[in-house]
Protein backbone atom coordinates (compact mmCIF):
# COMPACT_ATOMS: atom_id res chain seq x y z
CA UNK A 1 0.00 0.00 0.00
CA UNK A 2 3.28 2.39 0.99
CA UNK A 3 4.08 1.85 -2.80
CA UNK A 4 0.89 3.11 -4.05
CA UNK A 5 0.82 6.38 -2.17
CA UNK A 6 4.61 6.66 -3.47
CA UNK A 7 4.07 6.39 -6.82
CA UNK A 8 0.88 8.31 -6.88
CA UNK A 9 2.80 11.24 -5.12
CA UNK A 10 5.76 10.97 -7.69
CA UNK A 11 3.44 10.64 -10.43
CA UNK A 12 1.13 13.61 -9.14
CA UNK A 13 4.86 15.75 -8.90
CA UNK A 14 5.91 14.69 -12.37
CA UNK A 15 2.20 15.88 -14.21
CA UNK A 16 2.81 19.24 -12.11
CA UNK A 17 5.97 19.43 -12.86
CA UNK A 18 5.09 19.38 -16.54
CA UNK A 19 2.41 21.64 -16.03
CA UNK A 20 4.34 24.27 -14.41
CA UNK A 21 7.25 24.41 -17.29
CA UNK A 22 4.56 24.35 -19.93
CA UNK A 23 2.52 27.77 -18.25
CA UNK A 24 6.04 29.03 -17.12
CA UNK A 25 7.11 28.82 -21.14
CA UNK A 26 4.23 29.83 -22.89
CA UNK A 27 1.85 31.74 -20.63
CA UNK A 28 4.10 33.81 -18.15
CA UNK A 29 5.77 36.52 -19.40
CA UNK A 30 9.62 36.59 -18.89
CA UNK A 31 9.97 39.65 -17.15
CA UNK A 32 7.34 38.31 -14.68
CA UNK A 33 8.85 34.85 -14.28
CA UNK A 34 10.46 34.27 -10.94
CA UNK A 35 11.38 31.57 -8.12
CA UNK A 36 8.53 32.67 -6.30
CA UNK A 37 5.75 33.01 -9.20
CA UNK A 38 7.27 29.69 -9.98
CA UNK A 39 6.94 28.17 -6.46
CA UNK A 40 3.00 29.55 -6.37
CA UNK A 41 2.34 27.56 -9.88
CA UNK A 42 3.46 24.27 -9.13
CA UNK A 43 2.37 23.95 -5.67
CA UNK A 44 -1.25 25.07 -7.39
CA UNK A 45 -0.81 22.12 -10.21
CA UNK A 46 0.49 20.05 -7.47
CA UNK A 47 -2.59 20.30 -5.70
CA UNK A 48 -4.93 20.49 -8.54
CA UNK A 49 -3.50 17.33 -10.25
CA UNK A 50 -4.01 15.36 -6.58
CA UNK A 51 -7.39 16.72 -6.11
CA UNK A 52 -7.99 15.50 -9.74
CA UNK A 53 -6.04 12.18 -8.99
CA UNK A 54 -7.85 11.31 -6.29
CA UNK A 55 -11.36 11.84 -7.33
CA UNK A 56 -10.62 10.09 -10.24
CA UNK A 57 -9.44 6.88 -8.37
CA UNK A 58 -12.73 7.44 -5.51
CA UNK A 59 -14.89 7.44 -8.48
CA UNK A 60 -12.85 4.41 -10.74
CA UNK A 61 -12.95 2.17 -7.11
CA UNK A 62 -16.46 2.73 -6.96
CA UNK A 63 -17.38 1.98 -10.62
CA UNK A 64 -15.26 -1.37 -10.71
CA UNK A 65 -16.92 -2.32 -7.07
CA UNK A 66 -20.46 -1.78 -8.70
CA UNK A 67 -19.35 -3.97 -11.72
CA UNK A 68 -18.41 -6.64 -9.48
CA UNK A 69 -21.32 -6.59 -7.63
CA UNK A 70 -23.40 -6.73 -10.49
CA UNK A 71 -21.62 -9.59 -11.80
CA UNK A 72 -22.24 -11.26 -8.17
CA UNK A 73 -25.83 -10.07 -7.58
CA UNK A 74 -27.65 -8.30 -10.44
CA UNK A 75 -30.70 -8.30 -9.25
CA UNK A 76 -32.85 -7.91 -5.69
CA UNK A 77 -33.78 -10.87 -4.32
CA UNK A 78 -30.96 -13.40 -5.43
CA UNK A 79 -29.36 -15.61 -2.79
CA UNK A 80 -26.13 -16.57 -2.12
CA UNK A 81 -26.44 -19.79 -3.91
CA UNK A 82 -24.08 -22.04 -6.48
CA UNK A 83 -27.22 -21.59 -8.49
CA UNK A 84 -26.69 -17.74 -8.51
CA UNK A 85 -23.21 -18.11 -9.53
CA UNK A 86 -23.68 -20.52 -12.67
CA UNK A 87 -26.49 -18.56 -13.87
CA UNK A 88 -25.08 -15.00 -13.48
CA UNK A 89 -21.95 -16.46 -15.33
CA UNK A 90 -23.68 -18.13 -18.06
CA UNK A 91 -24.75 -15.45 -20.12
CA UNK A 92 -20.67 -14.47 -20.22
CA UNK A 93 -19.51 -17.96 -20.85
CA UNK A 94 -22.22 -18.55 -23.93
CA UNK A 95 -23.85 -21.53 -21.99
CA UNK A 96 -27.11 -22.96 -23.01
CA UNK A 97 -29.47 -23.60 -20.33
CA UNK A 98 -28.91 -27.31 -20.56
CA UNK A 99 -25.08 -26.90 -20.10
CA UNK A 100 -26.13 -24.09 -17.01
CA UNK A 101 -27.72 -27.19 -15.62
CA UNK A 102 -25.13 -29.35 -15.86
CA UNK A 103 -22.78 -27.05 -14.31
CA UNK A 104 -24.58 -26.50 -11.62
CA UNK A 105 -25.44 -30.31 -10.49
CA UNK A 106 -21.39 -30.41 -11.56
CA UNK A 107 -20.53 -27.43 -9.26
CA UNK A 108 -22.84 -29.03 -6.16
CA UNK A 109 -20.72 -32.30 -6.24
CA UNK A 110 -22.89 -34.40 -8.07
CA UNK A 111 -20.67 -37.27 -10.35
CA UNK A 112 -21.26 -37.67 -14.12
CA UNK A 113 -23.75 -40.87 -13.96
CA UNK A 114 -25.91 -39.21 -10.96
CA UNK A 115 -26.30 -36.06 -13.70
CA UNK A 116 -27.04 -38.22 -16.12
CA UNK A 117 -29.72 -39.66 -13.78
CA UNK A 118 -31.18 -36.67 -12.66
CA UNK A 119 -31.36 -34.91 -16.38
CA UNK A 120 -32.73 -38.24 -17.76
CA UNK A 121 -29.92 -38.11 -20.69
CA UNK A 122 -27.12 -40.37 -21.61
CA UNK A 123 -23.51 -40.66 -19.48
CA UNK A 124 -22.10 -39.19 -23.00
CA UNK A 125 -24.31 -36.45 -23.20
CA UNK A 126 -22.67 -35.41 -19.61
CA UNK A 127 -19.65 -35.58 -20.44
CA UNK A 128 -19.65 -33.62 -23.55
CA UNK A 129 -21.11 -31.20 -22.05
CA UNK A 130 -18.45 -30.40 -18.78
CA UNK A 131 -16.66 -30.91 -21.82
CA UNK A 132 -18.57 -27.22 -23.36
CA UNK A 133 -18.37 -25.85 -19.94
CA UNK A 134 -14.87 -25.98 -19.18
CA UNK A 135 -13.62 -24.85 -22.90
CA UNK A 136 -16.22 -21.68 -22.59
CA UNK A 137 -15.84 -20.70 -19.23
CA UNK A 138 -11.86 -21.29 -19.46
CA UNK A 139 -11.79 -23.63 -16.76
CA UNK A 140 -9.88 -26.60 -16.92
CA UNK A 141 -11.67 -29.52 -14.90
CA UNK A 142 -14.45 -30.22 -12.29
CA UNK A 143 -12.20 -29.21 -9.25
CA UNK A 144 -11.78 -25.36 -10.99
CA UNK A 145 -15.34 -25.21 -11.72
CA UNK A 146 -16.03 -25.91 -8.11
CA UNK A 147 -13.35 -23.31 -6.79
CA UNK A 148 -14.39 -20.96 -8.97
CA UNK A 149 -18.22 -21.28 -8.29
CA UNK A 150 -17.33 -21.58 -3.94
CA UNK A 151 -14.81 -18.51 -4.43
CA UNK A 152 -17.70 -16.15 -5.49
CA UNK A 153 -20.34 -17.33 -3.53
CA UNK A 154 -18.02 -17.05 -0.39
CA UNK A 155 -17.25 -13.36 -2.01
CA UNK A 156 -21.33 -12.99 -2.31
CA UNK A 157 -21.58 -14.06 1.28
CA UNK A 158 -19.49 -11.46 2.70
CA UNK A 159 -21.68 -8.55 0.28
CA UNK A 160 -23.93 -6.93 2.86
CA UNK A 161 -27.15 -8.60 2.14
CA UNK A 162 -30.85 -6.89 2.66
CA UNK A 163 -34.02 -9.15 2.72
CA UNK A 164 -32.22 -12.08 0.26
CA UNK A 165 -34.66 -14.87 -0.31
CA UNK A 166 -33.46 -18.37 -0.38
CA UNK A 167 -33.36 -19.37 -3.98
CA UNK A 168 -34.01 -23.79 -4.05
CA UNK A 169 -32.84 -26.05 -6.57
CA UNK A 170 -35.62 -27.22 -7.78
CA UNK A 171 -36.43 -23.45 -9.16
CA UNK A 172 -32.95 -22.87 -10.63
CA UNK A 173 -32.90 -26.69 -12.51
CA UNK A 174 -35.53 -28.22 -14.26
CA UNK A 175 -35.39 -32.08 -13.47
CA UNK A 176 -36.79 -34.71 -15.29
CA UNK A 177 -40.08 -35.93 -13.98
CA UNK A 178 -41.09 -32.70 -12.70
CA UNK A 179 -43.87 -31.35 -14.46
CA UNK A 180 -45.33 -34.84 -14.41
CA UNK A 181 -45.21 -34.98 -10.98
CA UNK A 182 -46.74 -31.13 -10.26
CA UNK A 183 -49.43 -32.27 -13.00
CA UNK A 184 -50.47 -35.22 -10.75
CA UNK A 185 -50.71 -33.65 -7.76
CA UNK A 186 -53.18 -31.22 -9.38
CA UNK A 187 -55.46 -33.23 -11.07
CA UNK A 188 -55.57 -35.72 -7.48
Amino acid sequence: MMRIWINGTLLVTAVAVLKTFVISRLVVEKGMLNYLTVLELFVFFFVLTAVVAYLSITQLRAYLERQRKGKLTPGAGKTVAKETVILNYAPDWGLSQSEADVAIFAAKGFSNAEIAEMRGCALATVKSQLSRIYHKSGLDSRYQLIAFVTDEVVAMATEPTQGKKKLKTKDALPLVGRNKSVAETTTS
